[in-house]
């Protein structure tokens, strides 16, 4: 009677084991990048600006800004010969302790402070002092994840991606990782994503450089709420799974070429997109190779291609090894008893 119920228990141990067999293994990767998901979603961070939030600053057009170059010179003196350029927070020092805080004025404001100032040195021939705007360029700290922090001369319409380049560029890859700078200009403070700057359109110009004005990179998982940015998830099957920023009607093909295209054993009738509709996650099927199934791709979605290719032959050997093993077993256990 013991030998019966153990056999018994042997049987339902191989049923129970063939039934684990044949789960399918993808959904049991829903199943976990789904409670990924979910954890993930509650997070939170400053606000990315669109194009619209970014300030033109049109008022401060044609007045002196830190890090316009000027030239002073006088006939009968020496040290007042030279050019000199206004430091990053405005203030423009020249021979004689003359220091004025020039940000925010005119040209002409400045000229007849200048020669105000020098006015007491001369009992007559101040009228010989010749001050001269020179060139308009706008200082601009960077720091953060760049090759060379520090203070850079640029111009008021230069791109963002001009400017990093000055501090020797980003201290990451665009394709790999997310980027944003916070920037901060007279009293505004605003956040972009680079990556929409780089690779989109989404930003139609750059900013407007003031003078005085900083940019901080960072990655977005340090220091922001991602949910903002419109992403399209490659989650396997390809060679570079990641995040790639969503662009309006582009098809899947688009997102495969931009994630290093699909792994050579790929099971093309085994796709799926998984999507937040109004009652949470839904998984789409499609076939990569029938066109009409592939579905429109749209931001958020999360793709999710089988790398494992098997015919039904290859899943009937596998259960027959499967089961063969499971039986030899049970003989030598029958035998042992």
């Amino acid at each position: 009677m013991n030998q019966l119920v153990r056999v018994g228990l042997l049987f339902l141990l191989i049923i129970g084991l063939v039934g684990c067999g044949s789960s399918n293994k993808s959904d049991v990767a829903y199943e976990r990048y789904n409670n990924v998901y979910k954890a993930s979603a509650a997070g939170t961070g400053s606000k990315l600006a669109g194009p619209d939030e970014v300030p033109s600053f049109k008022k401060l057009n044609g007045l002196v800004a830190p890090g316009h170059l000027f030239s002073l010179y006088h006939p009968s003196d020496d040290k007042l010969r030279g050019k000199f350029r206004t430091r990053f927070d405005g203030m423009l020092a020249l021979p004689y302790n003359v220091k004025i805080n020039a940000t925010g004025m005119s040209f002409q404001k400045l000229k007849d402070a200048v020669i105000d100032r020098y006015s007491k040195f001369f009992q007559r021939g101040v009228k010989d002092v010749r001050f001269r705007l020179l060139r308009r360029d706008y200082w601009v700290e960077v720091r953060g994840l760049v090759k060379k922090s520090g203070r850079y001369l640029v111009k008021q319409k230069d791109s963002i991606d001009k400017v990093i380049d000055q501090a020797g560029g980003l201290k990451g890859e665009l394709q790999k990782d997310f980027f944003v700078a916070a920037i901060q200009q007279q009293n505004k403070k605003y956040t972009i994503s680079l990556n929409q700057y780089f690779q989109s359109k989404f930003f139609g110009k750059s900013p407007t450089w003031t003078g005085g004005d900083s940019i901080f990179v960072t990655r977005m998982s340090e220091g922001g709420n991602n949910s903002e940015l419109p992403f399209v998830t490659m989650l396997g099957g390809v060679n570079q799974p990641g995040k790639t920023l969503y662009q309006e009607n582009a098809s899947l093909f688009y997102y495969l070429s931009k994630t290093g295209g699909t792994i050579s054993n790929l099971d093309y009738q085994e796709s799926y997109i998984i999507r937040r509709g109004p009652n949470g996650l839904v998984k789409i099927h499609f076939n990569i190779t029938d066109m009409k199934s592939i579905p429109a791709i749209y931001p958020s979605d999360i793709v999710y291609l089988n790398a494992e290719k098997r015919t039904f032959w290859d899943r009937f050997w596998e259960r027959t090894l499967q089961v063969a093993s499971l039986i030899s077993t049970i003989a030598v256990l029958i035998i042992a008893l």
